[in-house]
């Protein structure tokens, strides 16, 4: 009877730190380092969790000092959250390491999820000792501005701004983007290479940049 108890007991305790495992774990990659356009150094690693089962990949870009490291002195950063369509990795990664500079840190992910994903997703990073969770943009490319705008409303007062890509909203979404568009920062394909200085504008003039 004991070992039936010890035996049970064990099964239950795999089964919850299995859970917790495949729902809450965040995964940490390997740390790297990059120049940005202006020279200054920035970290590179993978942090991606798992959301809804399934496992969501990004990337966080943070300062780095002289020595290659985030200094304590920085503290929390306002946090720049840019989902983007998967694969299409360079232009918006070389866009975040543009704003990393100015003081905010960047987070890249190549999604293909659904507004809950999206909502979890952000609601995670804000919990990040390194972020103001007072002070969250997302940006968007037109592969999931659906979802990105419906997660937006979702989120309510946990974001401070939108900026989308080349929007193209349909439904709710485009509803949405009518009822509060000019609140939103819309970069069209003709703006796209003044994009950085756009963004710096809209987050300087949301109290993001000092």
């Amino acid at each position: 009877m004991k070992r039936v108890i010890i035996s049970i007991a064990s099964v239950i305790l795999l089964v919850i730190f299995g859970l917790v495992g495949f729902n809450q774990m965040k995964n940490n990659g390997p740390r790297g380092r990059v120049i940005s356009p202006t020279g200054s150094k920035i970290i590179v690693e993978e942090m991606s969790y798992y959301v809804g089962g399934e496992k969501v990949f990004g990337k966080v870009f943070k300062p780095a000092d002289g020595n290659g490291n985030y200094p304590d002195s920085l503290g929390a950063l306002p946090l720049v959250v840019f989902f983007h369509e998967p694969l299409k990795t360079e232009w918006p990664e070389n866009l975040i390491k543009s704003l990393v500079p100015k003081g905010v840190i960047g987070y890249t992910s190549g999604f293909r999820g659904s507004e809950k994903d999206a909502e979890s997703l952000v609601k995670r990073l804000r919990k990040e000792k390194i972020i103001m969770d007072d002070m969250v943009f997302i940006i968007s490319d037109s592969s999931c501005g659906n979802e990105i705008v419906k997660a937006t409303t979702r989120l309510g007062h946990k974001i401070q701004g939108l900026i989308l890509i080349e929007p193209s909203l349909t439904g709710k979404a485009r509803e949405t983007y009518v009822r509060y568009g000019r609140e939103f920062l819309t970069i069209n394909e003709a703006s796209k290479p003044n994009a950085v200085s756009m963004i710096e504008d809209y987050l300087e003039e949301r109290g993001a940049l000092k």
